[in-house]
């Protein structure tokens, strides 16, 4: 059988930042089967079961996805979640995947290539890869944090970026919650075509990272600005990038490609 997920039994996440309002069991449950019915559906085999995955994608980047975990005693709906599909890239290495199948949840922990700092983000698309084609090289993902507070400061402020459990106050938030401090790169104002809600995406120098920060603009405190700074806590979740997509991201010359093969057909027949 087939059974809705129960709001009250997950901590939710910042349906908000992406222009939902969800409130209550009953909203949880409908944009959950909306998403089913609207979004592309994939599929990872385990050992003990299979997930299907299912992403609702609205435009801009954003996102929802539900997860259904299928077992020999049947399948169930065993979480919704909002999400942004990002464009600044991050590497990492050494990295694992903390995979918590019947809840349909997955969490990334690694070591940012090239800096001291290690990450921990909500890995959205873990049954649109397969995490073995990954196995001893570096992974790549898409970073970005979903808002649930956020306020704008004109003076400079001391740049933070560091897990909210790490502070004795926040001691009940998840390893995927973060506070956000820094200097505003840019923004834009974006739209959810659903619900017509202006949301804001903001490009954040933190100090130890650059990550790009999506907030419900009637959440957001004070004016944004050229030189203005951010303060904010937030969800990190991500997307791991396959190498298809990478090869499509590539712009320049393919030096893997024999030169005499760029102009084969520029030739004309005689």
């Amino acid at each position: 059988h087939i059974a809705a997920p129960e709001f009250a039994e997950f901590m939710p996440e910042p349906f908000d930042a992406i222009g939902f309002q969800i409130k209550d069991d009953a909203s949880y449950k409908a944009l959950a089967e909306q998403a089913h019915q609207l979004g592309a559906i994939s599929k990872a085999h385990r050992p003990q079961g299979t997930l299907h995955g299912c992403c609702w994608r609205l435009g801009s980047g954003l996102e929802v996805w539900t997860v259904l975990y299928e077992s020999a005693k049947g399948m169930f709906y065993a979480d919704c979640r909002p999400a942004f599909r990002g464009q600044r890239m991050l590497g990492f290495y050494p990295w694992e995947i903390l995979e918590y199948e019947e809840d349909g949840e997955a969490i990334v922990r690694g070591a940012v290539l090239d800096s001291p700092l290690e990450l921990m983000f909500a890995l959205q698309n873990i049954t649109e890869i397969n995490p073995l084609d990954f196995r001893e090289r570096p992974i790549t993902a898409v970073v970005s944090g979903l808002a649930y507070r956020a306020r704008i400061s004109s003076r400079k402020i001391k740049p933070v970026f560091e897990p909210l459990p790490d502070r004795p106050e926040y001691r009940k938030t998840t390893d995927t919650d973060y506070i956000i401090r820094g200097q505003i790169l840019s923004w834009r104002e974006i739209y959810n075509p659903r619900t017509e809600e202006p949301l804001l995406w903001v490009d954040v120098d933190a100090g130890k990272i650059k990550i790009e920060v999506i907030i419900k603009r009637a959440d957001l405190k004070g004016e944004l600005k050229p030189g203005a700074w951010l303060s904010a806590e937030a969800w990190l979740q991500g997307h791991i990038v396959t190498d298809k997509e990478l090869m499509a991201r590539y712009e320049g010359v393919d030096r893997d490609v024999p030169p005499g093969d760029w102009w084969i057909k520029l030739r004309r027949d005689h």
